[in-house]
């Protein structure tokens, strides 16, 4: 019929030596590109795959797939036609429909490049463009002393329990995670209140280890108000310093900046510091309830 006329056509085309060299009879070179399917020829002189599958209970073609060349119109019909009747697949579903009756050489490829080119697929499968970051702040990118520019920013709250204390009254801690602008490293501090008072404690503490800092950074933090009591705490500490913090602040010339509000994206770099501690904290101590110490 006229499938039988097109195919012998096209592989008359591109397998014309092969076609010859199996019909008088002789193997294929081993460097041949159809060698290891270990073609043969059926009664319509067809170039069909070989194989060990000739008692398996399964359609002659799914035993011995109808060789297609790898360029040609005909196979990129045969793709095109097969994608669009069942109804648009992806590339690996299309190279399994396919082979149900045909194996197109280098059959995984033209599969990709089928769908690639559907109009259909490609309009359903919009790429999303990307937002261009914006340059970074002068502090991240120019050379300064460690911990000089700083952000910071809290984590918690964790439950601990102190020592000598025969009952298992736990107590509410937090983290004061101070992150490097210039270097990355970061610095914890424990910090068992949110006041200015305990604040201040461990900005000194930070200042001890660390040496001074000219530029501390924080967010705005928004999103907190309205949010849980604990929460309101983290969010008047670090947005509405007392006469006591901003005394303190000035005294040693600290200049305080913070990030435009419901703008987390600014604050990345202390935000990335208290997700690592995050993740290693919890993977090291679990449900465990330590001391301060």
């Amino acid at each position: 019929d006229a499938e039988v006329c097109m195919l012998r056509w096209a592989q008359a085309q591109d397998f014309s030596s092969e076609i010859q060299t199996i019909t008088k009879g002789k193997q294929l070179s081993s460097k041949n590109c159809l060698k290891s399917l270990n073609p043969f020829l059926d009664n319509n002189n067809l170039l069909r795959v070989g194989g060990r599958l000739i008692n398996a209970k399964v359609n002659y073609d799914q035993k011995h797939q109808i060789i297609l060349p790898d360029k040609g119109n005909l196979t990129q019909l045969i793709l095109e036609h097969i994608h669009k009747k069942y109804l648009h697949v992806g590339p690996q579903t299309l190279l399994y429909l396919i082979r149900q009756k045909f194996w197109p050489i280098n059959g995984r490829n033209l599969a990709r490049k089928v769908v690639h080119n559907c109009v259909t697929c490609v309009k359903n499968k919009p790429v999303i463009v990307k937002q261009l970051m914006g340059n970074p702040p002068s502090e991240r990118v120019n050379v300064s002393a460690p911990f000089s520019n700083t952000g910071v920013d809290f984590a918690g709250l964790f439950l601990i329990k102190y020592k000598g204390q025969r009952k298992g009254i736990l107590h509410k801690v937090y983290v004061a995670i101070f992150v490097c602008m210039s270097t990355k490293a970061v610095h914890i501090e424990m910090v068992t209140v949110l006041t200015s008072e305990a604040f201040i404690s461990t900005l000194k503490r930070f200042f001890a280890r660390r040496g001074k800092c000219s530029t501390l950074f924080s967010d705005n933090a928004t999103n907190f108000v309205g949010a849980q009591a604990e929460l309101k705490k983290l969010h008047n500490l670090i947005n509405y310093p007392d006469d006591n913090l901003s005394n303190f602040l000035a005294s040693d010339a600290i200049k305080w900046k913070f990030i435009p509000p419901v703008s987390p994206n600014f604050g990345g770099l202390w935000e990335a510091g208290v997700k690592s501690f995050k993740h290693h904290f919890r993977r090291a101590i679990g449900n465990a309830n330590l001391t301060y110490e």
